[in-house]
């Protein structure tokens, strides 16, 4: 079984891993420049996995679910699974994750998870649908996790770096508790009708910012020196994590999530977490992002 993928046009080519469903690269055919972050072991070994069915950590890596308690890691199973891959064209691939015995131990609900990643000019985009196969209501979250280059080039800073949203926005910034590993009930005042912040270290001194509900539809990376832009294009999810890792090295991660961490203290039924899907049987739910690339 092959593990890497690569779907190609004229003007990006990417690498994708069946590990997770992720993206490995995304490289410029002009400038020959990969935008994705590097995958450096130090700092974060991972690009971009599909976050399913939780978003975040759990408290104590607990869940209940019907009464019975399950054990699941940060970000749940998927970033650490083989999809199945069925590669359409050179600009189109499905991954698809299926429940089985091993994943069962983890979160009982039988399920499909199909995404696709299709490549039409200079934008990769990437479409999450699951498909409920059990004969009973199902309860997920569901996330991508793509961490960028940032800076794109190496003799440039990222604090020449901002992000702007498509629209003035006016939000609060949902604190994560570090200490307790979840999320705090605090929230401050982040942007106040503005649209734009530079990348500033201090900002994820207290991990991941978290943003519920902002009315954008994109969210561009950009620099002050050159015209080279990321614009991250986002459809049917709830909340929005943007991270950067402890120490400047050199990445930001825009995540669209639908849902987070439990609380700090949550001990309720899985149903019952912060923006959780309900599927009842043979629906689905889908949700979308896109990386445009401008070179």
């Amino acid at each position: 079984m092959r593990n890497k993928i690569t779907l190609k046009n004229e003007v990006l080519e990417v690498t994708l891993a069946n590990k997770g469903a992720e993206i490995i690269k995304i490289v410029g055919q002009d400038d020959q420049i990969n935008y994705m972050w590097r995958r450096d072991p130090i700092q974060w070994a991972n690009s971009a996995p599909i976050l399913f069915p939780i978003v975040g950590a759990l408290q104590n890596n607990e869940c209940r679910i019907d009464g019975k308690t399950y054990t699941m890691t940060q970000h749940g199973f998927s970033r650490h699974s083989e999809y199945e891959a069925n590669q359409i064209n050179d600009q189109e691939v499905v991954f698809t994750l299926i429940s089985n015995e091993e994943i069962a131990k983890q979160y009982p609900y039988l399920f499909k998870l199909d995404v696709t990643y299709k490549l039409d000019k200079n934008v990769l985009s990437c479409n999450c649908k699951v498909t409920n196969t059990d004969s009973q209501t199902i309860y997920f979250q569901i996330g991508g996790h793509p961490a960028f280059a940032c800076p794109f080039m190496e003799n440039e800073s990222s604090n020449d770096y901002y992000l702007e949203f498509s629209e003035n926005e006016t939000v609060n910034q949902k604190i994560i508790d570090v200490e307790h590993k979840g999320m705090s009930d605090i929230t401050l005042p982040f942007l106040d009708n503005e649209k734009r912040f530079f990348v500033r270290q201090q900002l994820f001194d207290n991990d991941a910012i978290v943003l519920k509900d902002v009315k954008s539809k994109t969210l561009s990376l950009k620099s002050l020196n050159h015209n080279k832009s990321l614009v991250f294009h986002m459809e049917g999810f709830n909340h929005l994590g943007i991270w950067a890792a402890k120490h400047v090295g050199g990445l930001i991660a825009i995540e669209p999530w639908v849902g987070h961490s439990d609380y700090v203290g949550f001990t309720g039924e899985f149903k019952d977490k912060e923006g959780v899907v309900s599927l009842n049987p043979s629906e689905i739910f889908e949700c979308t992002f896109k990386v445009e690339i401008n070179q």
